[in-house]
């Protein structure tokens, strides 16, 4: 799925009618997104077409790569007699259907190059790192690095924002995967999760 590179300080793409007369034809200016007046209420210039902006919102750009992702969790509640009230209100986006995902990040297979570097792999596969999570390559994929700190939401199963493949983790790994993203996010551990750390950590090699 497309994963965005967050940015520590966000990029806002600031745009105007290139003519008043014209919806389509725009000028704009990428500028980062640290003003005093931005994301507050404010008069806006002439509305665009396709852009449904309110007052105190801003056009954010970011960098994105479409990436190998695991599926957390999937599916949603949803109540039909509510999906009827919001769209009559112009409110769907109030109840939609999500996945929560998990990207993956390929690594360095040699001493340089791109990816993330050795040294944080080497001490990923003894769980040494909260927010990372070894993968083992898998049908012709290279090995990689699942990023707790890179959560992602797909929205309405959309096939521009997610390509589901045959594959997926054995329940046994699943279940260790999903004990260290709560450890990762609450710092609650578990039996199995200390077990294995306690295993595999007496494996890294002293420096």
């Amino acid at each position: 799925m497309p994963i965005p590179d967050p940015d520590p300080i966000p990029r806002i793409l600031d745009v105007q009618r290139n003519n008043p007369k014209e919806h389509d034809k725009v000028k704009f200016e990428l500028r980062a997104g640290n003003q005093p007046g931005d994301f507050k209420k404010r008069d806006r210039s002439l509305p665009i077409k396709y852009l449904n902006m309110h007052s105190n919102q801003e056009l954010l750009v970011q960098t994105c790569k479409k990436r190998p992702s695991v599926i957390l969790s999937i599916g949603s509640e949803g109540f039909p007699d509510i999906a009827k009230i919001l769209r009559q209100k112009g409110k769907k986006h109030q109840q939609q259907d999500y996945i929560f995902v998990i990207p993956c990040y390929s690594v360095q297979v040699e001493e340089f190059g791109a990816g993330i570097i050795q040294p944080i792999v080497a001490r990923t596969k003894c769980f040494m790192y909260e927010q990372f999570f070894y993968m083992y390559p898998w049908n012709g994929h290279k090995p990689s690095i699942a990023r707790f700190d890179r959560v992602n939401v797909v929205i309405n199963k959309s096939p521009a924002s997610i390509e589901p493949t045959d594959v997926c983790l054995s329940e046994e790994i699943f279940n260790l995967f999903l004990a260290m993203f709560l450890f990762c996010i609450s710092g609650q551990t578990t039996s199995l999760l200390d077990d294995i750390k306690e295993l595999v950590r007496s494996a890294y090699p002293e420096e």
